[in-house]
């Protein structure tokens, strides 16, 4: 009797944790994929109209406001990006000539066993541009 309210108990703990754990990574996906929707143009209106929630009047007057910004944020994003792409490229030129070989390997291999630019598994299968800023420009 003893041991079945000990094992009842045990599993109770365990299933609490498994449930913990799931509904945990669960919420975090979902608010990540919150902000990630910002990053695009038609992400960051939808996420700014969702927020405000206006009536049809004000939204014809917000609407323009927010694709002005959308679209400000779209292009700071991709200036970023490649503004990154070359300062990495700096980097590597900089640093190269002071490695050995068996070091410039090792940083070789570590950036081809990265994930994808979008962390899912499908940057660079979408059509993206590669870290180093060669493939296809998407936009």
């Amino acid at each position: 009797m003893r041991y079945k309210s000990l094992i009842a108990i045990l599993l109770t703990l365990i299933i609490g944790i498994v449930i913990g754990f799931l509904s945990s990574t669960y919420m975090r996906n979902r608010k990540m994929e919150e902000f990630r929707s910002y990053a695009s143009y038609e992400g960051f209106k939808y996420q700014a109209l969702r927020v405000i929630d206006p009536t049809e009047e004000q939204e014809e007057k917000i609407l323009p406001v927010i694709e002005s910004f959308s679209r400000k944020n779209q292009e700071l994003k991709i200036r970023y990006r490649e503004e990154f792409i070359t300062l990495m490229k700096d980097y590597k030129n900089e640093l190269e000539p002071l490695l050995t070989k068996e070091q410039i390997q090792r940083i070789e291999s570590r950036r081809r066993e990265r994930p994808p630019a979008d962390g899912r598994g499908q940057g660079r299968e979408r059509g993206e541009r590669n870290r180093d800023g060669s493939g296809p420009h998407s936009r």
